[in-house]
């Protein structure tokens, strides 16, 4: 009698597109521990598409952890254990859930008190539940859509080479074509939807806007730089500031007109034609001669912070040129993200064609030159001066605000600050060139005088604009050791993963909160940045604290003068 073979056993693993119980909890403790603080409060709504978004990357990395598992052939839960382990698992979510998420309206109450912010009024949870399962679906979908496409493509290759081959060879083939497909098309016509809409709306003059009547700024009599080629930004900048009269009204001093040379994208066809004009215009203005050059970068849609330049013309008496150059439509956050290095290559263009004519000038007679930036416009500010302007014949100094994670000498200062100084307020080199101050910081108390060049950066601690690290996926930031800054609440707590995905939300509501806090810079800060960066003469603290007050009132009046 011959012995017939026996059928092979059907596996008992369980098809990859099935429910994992894995996943499902990790995802829901990422979900849950979303409504733990951070440092800016979160509307409901995007505590739902946070939510959401945590619930996933959670459930992608528990389910892809055991499909990982299964592959390798390690061993797995016994059969008859699993319905445990997964009712404890479940247990473990309700557990979570109650101890965290009726907890949300006070905790983000405590960061709302710590920035000045009224309470919140209660908020929907069952609102934030629903977005955040529509957005875990979507995002899941789009999941198993590409891992079908994955699939498909490794069944066409298996034809001609072996499984495992065809796998990694179809995977590279299909990964190719959607980069193509999404970066050569989609992502190439989303960006000349939104500059086209953004460029529509530059076109618009701000309320208040006029065309100046002074020779001393764009766009009025005698510049190179016509009204309409200021774009939305530039003629909120040139109409904005201190005039004669009125610096004179408040020091009690003489003074002379502020000259402000501002050129929009429209007015050139490249950053150097742009800087040109706008040389052109600081000559014919007669900037050279005054006391003090300020080369200021914007912010993306070319705005420039009034707070950020107006006090150093009242310090001096109006003896300031300003000169700004727009290099994007854009708000900050989507030129960072869809235009990167525009911001830096404008600002690296335009510092090298006034730098220029400004270094040919008689040393004793030009002006001294300073730079200013804020938000992005640090970012280019900050990499604007090659290595020979730091040199000999260097610039005078900056006042760099709210410098995003990004920026090169800011993270280098955190990185190498001196021992006993918290990452949120960095000592570097006694402040021998570099100084850091928050909000009511003095930026006169250091260690070592000042050197050739005087740089003071401005930034609060609950600036996520400031603070966000990559490495946040992982292991906490140093600025979360104590001491923690004034208005970072110590409820704040790390966890791997998710706190990156809170700071990384709260960057978009960082200026949606009161001066002084997150991304919203106060004109007293400025002051001071400004007196201890440029040192004016005359000026005392009753003068700051006079000053800080008169930009407050009109900035809260929506006044275009100051």
């Amino acid at each position: 009698m011959t012995d017939k073979k026996r059928p092979r056993a059907k596996s008992q693993t369980p098809p990859w597109w099935l429910p994992s119980f894995t996943g499902l909890f990790l995802g829901f403790l990422f979900f849950v521990l979303t409504f733990t603080p951070s440092l800016i409060p979160r509307p409901p709504l995007f505590q739902g598409l946070l939510g959401g978004l945590a619930f996933f990357i959670g459930y992608a990395i528990g389910h892809g952890t055991v499909l990982l598992w299964r592959y390798l052939e390690l061993p797995e839960v016994p059969a008859p254990w699993r319905r445990g382990v997964n009712i404890v698992l479940g247990l473990a979510c309700v557990i979570a859930a109650a101890l965290y998420i009726p907890r949300a309206t006070a905790w983000q109450d405590n960061v709302r008190a710590l920035l000045n912010m009224p309470p919140a009024e209660p908020a929907s949870v069952v609102q934030m539940i629903v977005i955040a399962v529509l957005v875990a679906v979507l995002l899941m979908l789009l999941l198993r859509g590409l891992v079908a496409g994955f699939s498909a493509a490794s069944a066409l290759v298996y034809r001609w080479v072996p499984r495992r081959i065809a796998g990694l060879l179809g995977a590279v083939i299909f990964a190719v074509l959607l980069v193509t497909l999404v970066n050569g098309t989609l992502i190439s016509a989303t960006i000349t939807a939104i500059d086209k809409a953004q460029a529509l709306t530059d076109i618009a003059s701000p309320p208040g806007a006029v065309i100046p009547t002074e020779k001393t700024r764009s766009g009025g009599p005698g510049s190179k730089i016509a009204w309409q080629d200021l774009g939305r930004a530039g003629k909120r900048f040139v109409t904005e500031g201190p005039r004669k009269e009125e610096i004179e009204a408040f020091t009690g001093r003489p003074a002379l007109e502020p000259i402000r040379v501002y050129a929009g994208l429209r007015a050139a066809d490249s950053p150097e034609e742009q800087a040109g004009l706008a040389l052109a215009d600081l000559i014919e203005m007669g900037a050279f001669g005054r006391s003090i050059l300020v080369i200021a970068t914007p912010t993306g849609t070319g705005w420039i912070d009034n707070n950020g330049i107006a006090p150093l013309e009242v310090m001096h008496d109006g003896d300031v040129a300003t000169v700004a150059v727009q290099y994007s439509y854009l708000q900050s956050p989507l030129s960072l993200i869809l235009e990167p290095g525009r911001s830096q290559d404008s600002a690296a263009e335009v510092f090298r064609v006034i730098y220029r004519y400004w270094q040919d000038l008689p040393e004793d007679s030009r002006p001294k030159l300073y730079l200013f930036g804020l938000s992005l416009g640090s970012l280019g500010s900050e990499s604007s001066p090659p290595m020979y302007a730091w040199l000999g014949d260097s610039f005078d100094g900056a006042v760099w605000t709210g410098p995003p994670f990004r920026n090169r000498i800011w993270r280098g200062i955190q990185r190498d600050r001196e021992d006993g100084s918290p990452a949120w307020r960095p000592v570097f080199e006694d402040g021998a060139n570099f100084r850091v101050i928050g909000h009511g910081d003095s930026a006169e108390e250091a260690a070592a005088d000042w050197g050739r060049v005087r740089i003071v950066y401005i930034a609060y601690p609950s600036d996520a604009i400031a603070f966000f690290e990559e490495s946040m996926l992982y292991q906490q930031p140093q600025w979360m050791s104590p001491p923690r800054g004034t208005d970072v609440s110590p409820l704040l707590q790390w966890f791997p993963i998710v706190t990156a995905l809170q700071v990384g939300i709260d960057m978009i509501f960082a200026a949606e909160v009161p001066p002084g806090h997150g991304h919203d810079y106060a004109a007293a800060d400025y002051i001071e940045a400004w007196k201890a960066v440029s040192a004016p003469e005359d000026w005392t603290e009753e003068d700051a604290t006079r000053l800080a007050t008169e930009l407050q009132k009109r900035a809260e009046k929506n006044s275009s003068s100051w």
